[in-house]
């Protein structure tokens, strides 16, 4: 019986490692697959950031039109930008690639908060 109980619980751990294994290597084969989109977003909503800023100097308010602050160019091939919202007081944009599941957003002002901190993109992995 003992023999029997040790047979089943090194089973049980032999499988759940496996499946550890299997899980961890997915996991870390898309974070490096992702990797360089993400990085790329982030860059790209930076500098939209930095433009928000240069813009709203101008004109005391963020604008919520892409193409005034934006211009896609050979290394953004893939990327889309979106303004969320703008005004006055903030703004809240958010970037995807072609290649990734996932978005980064960014803000600035009122649409900024303690999840979501002024001009730091903050990215959401999609799911399967």
């Amino acid at each position: 019986m003992h023999k029997i109980r040790t047979i089943v619980i090194l089973a049980v751990l032999l499988v759940g490692a496996i499946a550890a294994l299997y899980y961890g290597v997915r996991w870390f084969g898309r974070e490096l697959h992702d990797k360089p989109y993400v990085a790329n977003v982030k860059t790209q909503l930076r500098s939209l950031a930095a433009a928000e800023e240069a813009y709203r100097r101008d004109s005391l308010s963020y604008t919520s039109e892409v193409a005034r602050v934006w211009h896609p160019s050979a290394e953004t091939q893939g990327i889309e930008i979106g303004i969320l919202e703008a005004g006055a007081d903030g703004f809240l944009a958010e970037g995807r690639h072609d290649a990734w599941a996932g978005r980064c957003v960014i803000a600035a002002g009122r649409s900024a908060g303690d999840s979501l901190p002024v001009g730091e993109p903050v990215c959401h992995w999609g799911r399967d």
